[in-house]
């Protein structure tokens, strides 16, 4: 069983939409499950829309209980706490999306560096960051370079900002819509994430 946590300190950069939209792109070959370990409990409150994938609690995977899981998807809450390094050491890969904002590029920094810590702990663990609800205008040369001082790898792979997403928690994910270039980012970032794994 693969373990990838959606993990960023700061809300508001679309881990929760992104941890959906994965879920669901591995569920078509895949056995997954998701995870909310948010206090606001957003994929908690759309449950009864989930398709294919299942709703666990965060205890079946602490307390070392054997699931028939191919993937489970962890979506982590908007701030840093203790949870975050127990959540890290338990993954196999850890994924930090971030807007191509300045702020949300500097907030980067806290997410790496408990993830630093947790992969002293554990050296198998891997990472990326991925650029989440881009837009044309928003990537410019001063993130570019706050974004290559990080020690972990920026994804190529790169969401865009569509309506596709924003409606995505109620519709059964991207895959149940007709734009496919959404598609075809969720796809290309499962790949990406396979093919960094050990």
């Amino acid at each position: 069983m693969i373990i990838i946590s959606v993990a960023h300190q700061k809300g508001g950069v679309g881990k929760t939409t992104l941890a959906l939209n994965l879920a669901y792109c591995l569920s078509k070959d895949l056995k997954v499950a998701i995870t909310d370990t948010d206090l606001q409990g957003s994929i908690s409150d759309i449950s009864p829309f989930l398709k294919d994938i299942d709703l666990i609690p965060l205890s079946k995977i602490q307390n070392g209980t054997r699931l028939s899981y191919d993937i489970v998807i962890i979506d982590t809450p908007p701030y840093l706490t203790d949870k975050l390094q127990e959540i890290f050491l338990m993954s196999d890969f850890v994924l930090i999306p971030t807007k191509a904002g300045y702020l949300d590029a500097l907030a980067v920094r806290g997410t790496i560096a408990l993830f630093d810590q947790a992969k002293k702990k554990k050296p198998s663990l891997k990472a990326g960051v991925v650029l989440n609800m881009l837009t044309r205008t928003n990537l410019n040369d001063e993130v570019k370079e706050i974004l290559d001082q990080y020690t972990l790898p920026i994804l190529k792979t790169t969401i865009n900002q569509r309506v596709s997403y924003a409606r995505s928690p109620m519709t059964a994910g991207v895959f149940n819509s007709d734009d496919d270039k959404a598609k075809t980012e969720m796809v290309d970032l499962s790949m990406e994430i396979f093919s960094l794994l050990p």
